[in-house]
C-alpha cells in the first residue's frame, strides 16, 4: 500500500526522498506522554444546530454528562451528601483506579472514592439533562447558545454545571506557544500561536537538519513548567519540552498537516496529552485522502450516519461532520441482520474499556462494538487490500414501508411522518477524525 501525506512532491524534493511513504501517527501510545482521560471516562464535542464545535465536555462510560459542582469549587473536597447525592450520584472510581496529573481520586465525607478533575468532584445526574442533545437536528438549535460550559442551562440545577476538559488551564505555556487538540496527532500538542502550525520532538537532533525550524525562545523568556530553554551551537536559545528540543516542519501547510513524520522516522509530535486509541487502530495517511482511521489489518474503518443534502467540502479533511447526539440515536440499530454481511461491527476484546472519544456498544447479539465519537464502527467487505476505501461516500436510500418493517425515523430523526412516507437514508463515510 502506497501512502504519503498532502504536500508530498515538494516535501520530496526537499528531502530527496520518494514520494510515496507509509506512516502512521497514533499505531501506538507514546511513551511518557500522560493520556488525557482516565479508563472508563470519556469526552464529547458539544456543536451547535451547523455541527460547529463549540467546547469539549466529560462524560461518563457511556457518554453521559459528568457535572461539577459550586459549592466544591474552593474546597477541594465533596458538598454532596445525603439527598443532594442522591440526585447527584458521585462518580465513583473503582479499587483498581489510580489517579495522575488532573486526574485524582478523593475520599467522600459519606465512604467511597470520587473521581475529580482538576480538582473538582464529578458527578452523574439521576434525571434528565434538558441540555443534553435531541436525536431530531432541528430541536438542536439552542445548542448555539450553549457556548459557554458554565451556563445554566447546561446543567439541570442552580448551582452545577457539566464539567469541561481543559487541559490548558493547567498547562503552563510560553508566550508564542499555543496548547491544542490535533486531531491527526490523536492528541493535545504544540502549535505556534501565530501560524497554528504542530510542533515537533526529537530523542535526538534531526538527521537532515534543512526541513526543520528550530522554536526559539526570546532572549528575555524563563524556563516555565515542562519547557526548558537550550543554548544552541549558533548561540541562539531553543524551547525545549520534557528535555526534548522543539521544531516546526517546513513542509507543513496548515495546522492540520504532520508531514514532518516522513521526514525522520524520530520525529513525533510534541504532545502533553495523548488520547486513547485501541491497540487494533491507528491513524495513516492515504494519497488523495488524507488522514484515515485503519485497523491493524490496513482495512479502512468506516461510520453511518443519517443521509443530509451537503453542498461541497464533503471530502475535505474537516468537510464531513456529524454531532454525537445524530450519531447515538442512529448507533447500530440502521445496520442489522443483512447489513452486517456487508458492513462488519467492529466487536472489542472482552476486557476493553472505553476513553476518550472511544465508547463501547452493546448490540442486540450482545457482541461488544467498538464505537468512536458516538458512531459504532465498520468494516466494508468491498475492501479487499489493505488502504482501499472503497465503502465512503455510499448511501443506503430507504422509502416508505406502510407495514412498518423498518423504522425509518433512525433515518428522519425525530419526524414521525418519515414512518410512513420516506427517509433520505444513511450515509457511510471513512471515520471522521475531525
Amino acid at each position: 500500500m502506497s501512502k504519503t501525506l498532502n504536500g508530498s512532491t515538494a516535501l520530496a524534493a526537499v528531502l530527496g526522498a520518494a514520494a510515496a511513504l507509509t506512516v502512521g501517527t497514533a499505531s501506538a501510545a507514546e511513551k511518557g506522554v500522560p493520556f488525557s482521560t482516565p479508563a472508563s471516562i470519556t469526552f464529547i464535542d458539544v456543536t451547535n444546530a451547523s455541527d460547529q464545535f463549540l467546547w469539549r465536555r466529560l462524560g461518563d462510560a457511556t457518554g453521559k454528562p459528568l457535572y461539577t459542582y459550586g459549592k466544591d469549587e474552593t474546597t477541594g473536597k465533596s458538598n454532596c451528601v445525603d439527598e443532594c447525592a442522591k440526585e447527584f450520584p458521585p462518580f465513583l472510581a473503582s479499587a483498581k483506579d489510580t489517579g495522575s496529573g488532573d486526574w485524582s481520586i478523593i475520599a467522600r465525607p459519606d465512604g467511597g472514592k470520587q473521581w475529580a478533575y482538576q480538582g473538582q468532584p464529578l458527578y452523574r445526574y439521576s434525571g434528565k439533562d434538558p441540555a443534553e442533545g435531541t436525536s431530531n437536528r432541528r430541536a438542536r438549535t439552542t445548542d448555539a447558545a450553549l457556548s459557554d460550559p458554565g451556563a445554566p442551562m447546561y446543567a439541570p440545577k442552580e448551582g452545577w454545571k457539566r464539567a469541561a476538559f481543559t487541559p490548558s488551564n493547567t498547562t503552563p505555556v510560553p508566550a508564542g506557544i499555543t496548547l491544542k487538540s490535533i486531531a491527526v496527532a490523536n492528541g493535545y500538542g504544540f502549535t505556534t500561536a501565530n501560524t497554528g502550525m504542530a510542533m515537533y520532538v526529537f530523542k535526538a537532533a534531526p538527521k537532515n537538519a534543512l526541513p526543520w525550524i528550530p522554536v526559539y525562545a526570546p532572549g528575555l523568556a524563563v524556563p516555565m513548567g515542562d519547557f526548558t530553554i537550550v543554548s544552541r551551537e549558533d548561540g541562539k536559545r531553543q524551547w525545549a519540552f520534557r528535555g526534548q528540543m522543539l521544531y516546526t516542519f517546513k513542509g507543513d501547510y496548515s495546522g492540520m498537516d504532520l508531514n514532518g513524520l516522513t521526514a525522520d522516522k524520530d520525529a513525533r509530535p510534541a504532545l502533553a496529552y495523548q488520547n486513547f486509541m485501541p491497540d487494533a487502530f491507528h491513524i495513516e495517511f492515504v494519497p488523495t485522502k488524507g488522514p484515515i482511521m485503519m485497523t491493524d489489518k490496513g482495512l479502512t474503518l468506516y461510520t453511518q450516519s443519517r443521509y443530509r443534502l451537503q453542498y461541497g467540502g464533503r471530502e475535505t479533511r474537516d468537510g464531513y461532520r456529524y454531532s454525537y447526539a445524530d450519531a447515538k440515536a442512529v448507533n447500530w440499530r440502521a445496520c442489522v441482520d443483512a447489513c452486517t454481511k456487508t458492513w462488519r461491527p467492529y466487536v472489542a476484546p472482552a476486557n476493553a474499556q472505553p476513553s476518550g472519544f472511544w465508547e463501547i456498544e452493546t448490540r442486540a447479539d450482545g457482541a461488544r462494538q467498538w464505537s468512536y465519537k458516538g458512531s459504532p464502527l465498520y468494516t466494508y467487505a468491498g475492501d479487499k487490500k489493505a488502504g482501499d476505501v472503497e465503502g465512503n461516500n455510499q448511501h443506503d436510500i430507504l422509502y416508505g414501508d406502510t407495514e412498518g418493517k423498518t423504522d425509518l425515523s433512525l433515518a428522519g430523526g425525530d419526524r414521525p411522518d418519515i414512518r410512513s412516507v420516506a427517509g433520505s437514508g444513511f450515509y457511510w463515510h471513512t471515520a471522521g477524525l475531525f
